[in-house]
């Protein structure tokens, strides 16, 4: 870029002293060749000659009629929303093949279902995409939830798989999603969404392949290794292709690549995706009050529903209080929740204690509610 720059330099003082001397010659319109070498470093795509229009502010007469896609080579990404933000970020190589085009077809032909799940992915998207970029990882990665649950917080498998990433027990334990009576981190945006991209670097980084590391996400890593050392021994290819694997793991990648390719042309498949857009949908809040999801609902003005499938962790009726995890709301709602409970009277001891002995269970905000069952 030195040399380039130099030349380039050297060649308009050349060409263009006249005009900054003060001759007349600088206000009509001038055409000139470039040098050799500034067309050897710019390469084809560079005009061999330019025209420069009458010069009248002085001070900026090195400016050229030269775009910026001559210079970087391709235009400026548009980001319109958080789809464009996942497809500039995909980076697996691609699968092909029978399993792909099945699946895509399969797709193709549940508009409805495409649908649904992607207004569903419009609460925690943008968080995932967030997430898999700051890790710099491949944005396929950020489609996982639709194979794995399909965007459904509250999907639990009959292998007892549970949330948006479906962890089973064993595997949440190893990446520290508690468990407890009133609290499953599996169906916490937040905690599962790290735990997950936790466990896939941890894949990635054993198989060095991302193909496999899907696979062994959805078999388990064990079990891919065993597969790939038996093709080993047999010598034979160790791609996931080439693998024995179950029918499930067989059409998993081929799952992820055709949600991939619907992404990256809805148009083509007739799919139309839900507007979501590349901004935060939700953010967290620290109440150290017990409130129960009713409460919660009617402080933050939004349907019970809602204030569930963003905090469906907690499976006794109170969802906020002191050692809970943050309570997620959408960002339009937090300042004014946050008001509210900053003026909100908190319960004296006392005024517990008569209620237990009463043997009423209330919420802050005077609901009588029923005896605690699990959400």
């Amino acid at each position: 870029m030195t040399r380039l720059f130099l030349a380039l330099v050297v060649f308009l003082l050349v060409s263009m002293g006249a005009a900054w001397a003060g001759d007349d010659s600088g206000l009509h319109p001038q055409r000139f060749a470039y040098h050799p070498l500034v067309l050897e470093e710019m390469g084809p795509g560079l005009k061999p000659e330019v025209t420069i229009g009458p010069v009248v502010d002085r001070s900026r007469a090195y400016l050229l009629d030269i775009t910026e896609d001559e210079f970087a080579g391709k235009p400026d990404r548009v980001v319109r929303n958080v789809w464009d933000r996942i497809r500039y970020g995909f980076a697996m190589p691609p699968l092909r093949g029978p399993l792909v085009a099945e699946r895509e077809l399969w797709y193709g032909q549940r508009k409805d279902l495409v649908a649904n799940i992607s207004q569903k992915a419009r609460r925690y998207l943008f968080h995932i995409v967030e997430a898999v970029e700051k890790r710099g990882l491949p944005m396929e990665l950020a489609l996982l939830p639709i194979v794995e649950s399909g965007f459904e917080p509250g999907a639990l498998s009959t292998a007892q798989a549970a949330g948006l990433w479906q962890f089973i027990p064993g595997t949440a334990q190893r990446y520290r999603l508690k468990l407890t009576e009133h609290y499953d981190a599996r169906r916490d945006i937040v905690a599962s969404t790290e735990a997950a991209l936790d466990y896939l670097e941890f894949l990635h980084r054993m198989f060095n392949d991302w193909q496999l590391a899907l696979a062994a996400y959805n078999w388990g890593e064990e079990a891919v290794l065993r597969a790939v050392q038996r093709n080993q021994a047999k010598g034979l290819p160790t791609d996931y292709e080439s693998l024995t694997v179950p029918e499930e793991t067989r059409y998993y990648v081929p799952k992820l690549m055709a949600i991939r390719n619907i992404v990256l042309s809805p148009e083509l498949h007739g799919v139309e995706l839900a507007d979501i857009p590349n901004a935060p949908y939700f953010a967290g809040i620290d109440v150290p009050m017990a409130l129960d999801l009713q409460s919660v609902a009617r402080l933050a003005g939004l349907p019970a529903a809602e204030v569930l499938a963003l905090n469906p962790s907690h499976k006794s009726s109170f969802i906020s209080g002191k050692g809970k995890p943050a309570l997620l709301l959408p960002t339009d709602r937090i300042e004014a929740f946050a008001q509210k409970i900053a003026n909100y009277p908190v319960k004296t001891r006392e005024m517990r204690k008569r209620e237990a002995a009463r043997g009423v269970q209330k919420s802050l905000i005077g609901f009588e509610l029923p005896e605690a069952k699990p959400l």
